[in-house]
């Protein structure tokens, strides 16, 4: 059973769209979790619209923003293997099979992008050409994050241990880093989605807009401790588990 989890708000402009091309590649027995926060416009109206019993929607009413909204989603889903959607981006027709395959064998999954406007007119064929990615190695991603987490899919028993998701530090950016680590991450050098960019869009990547240098360097501390702190406690419990044998 695949899970898709989707974060929300205020999507009403693209969601159907996305849903569009996501349900097709479904089977009967997947779902899509969409945990929407806090919508005022019609997000939840097109998606009822949709009339397929494989949607769940988690509906609030109080605004957490969107690394703790997507944490919900995650929280919500129930399938053994869990995808990463935004509201705003287009599937390729071969997403899902070829994600499917990846998935048996590596625990993390990630493709390229096909980097495309509100109208779906491209902008750049490939996004990790756009970000200069030339290694998945971890310290060239640290430096310079370079995948996407609407790109992504992963085991559900592997994220099981990288959640809760740290504040202050993207969910894409810190399961990502955990998968180099773990050498268990595969990236896909062809294009899977269309990525919107637009003004409106929740991420910094997606609106294109240019960070302050304290702002990055505080996000790379944040997650350069979270990484260690978890490090660390995956070190006591495997030790508590050899002295338990």
């Amino acid at each position: 059973m695949r899970s898709i989890a989707l974060a929300s708000h205020q999507g009403e402009r693209f969601i159907g769209e996305q849903l569009d091309s996501m349900l097709p590649q479904l089977a009967a027995e997947d779902e899509v979790v969409i945990s929407d926060d806090a919508s005022t416009d019609g997000t939840l109206e097109i998606v009822a619209a949709r009339a397929d019993a494989r949607v769940r929607v988690l509906q609030h009413r109080s605004r957490v923003g969107y690394v703790a909204n997507f944490q919900r989603a995650l929280d919500a889903c129930r399938g053994d293997d869990i995808y990463f959607a935004d509201q705003d981006d287009v599937w390729m027709t071969d997403k899902v099979a070829t994600i499917s395959a990846a998935l048996r064998r590596r625990s993390l999954v990630a493709s390229d992008a096909i980097v495309v406007n509100e109208q779906l007119e491209p902008l750049h064929d490939s996004w990790f050409a756009l970000r200069g990615a030339t290694s998945f190695e971890a310290w060239p991603v640290y430096l310079k994050p370079s995948i996407i987490g609407a790109t992504m899919a992963c085991r559900r028993a592997w994220l099981q241990s990288r959640l809760p998701l740290p504040s202050g530090v993207p969910h894409d950016f810190w399961l990502s880093l955990n998968a180099i680590l773990d050498d268990t991450l595969e990236v896909i050098p062809r294009p899977l989605i269309l990525y919107r960019r637009h003004g409106e869009a929740h991420s910094v990547s997606a609106t294109d807009q240019r960070r302050q240098p304290a702002i990055i360097l505080a996000e790379r501390l944040r997650l350069a401790a979270a990484l260690l702190r978890h490090r660390l406690r995956q070190k006591r419990r495997t030790r508590r588990l050899a002295d338990g044998l």
